[in-house]
């Protein structure tokens, strides 16, 4: 599921910058800047009436600008508040929690994605067959 996830936001990502290129989890030593990198950072998952889950997944979205030193900050401010504004419903998913900071001239944009689950399980195991003597 947590993969689903991963591409929903991935697939948003590349919606608003197909130019750009997109990291999981892992960023290689020369990576191209102008890039984005998609981290899980937390995820509680909890255990709801009979066989339904519920979870609450925790992401941030690293935004590393090949700016001038001079123009990083504008460049992620930009790319902060166009986060903001399409990152209300990413497909079934909605985004809860959304934060943003600047730490070292990458954009840090941080959101929680809650979603809840069945676990379906076999109809033979609940099922049984039952033959009824009708003879009187």
């Amino acid at each position: 599921m947590i993969n689903n996830v991963k591409q929903t936001i991935v697939n948003k990502l590349l919606e608003l910058y197909q130019e750009y290129t997109i990291y999981d989890e892992d960023v290689p030593q020369n990576f191209k800047k102008q890039s984005f990198l998609i981290s899980l950072t937390d995820h509680d998952y909890s255990k709801r009436l009979n066989n339904k889950f519920k979870s609450l997944i925790s992401f941030d979205i690293a935004y590393f600008s090949n700016k001038k030193v001079t123009e990083i900050k504008s460049d992620c401010f930009d790319k902060q508040l166009i986060l903001f504004r399409a990152f209300d419903l990413i497909e079934s998913y909605r985004v809860l929690n959304k934060q943003a900071t600047i730490t070292d001239n990458v954009l840090h944009f941080t959101f929680d994605i809650n979603y809840s689950e069945i676990k379906e399980e076999e109809l033979s195991d609940k099922m049984q067959t039952q033959e009824t003597n009708t003879n009187i």
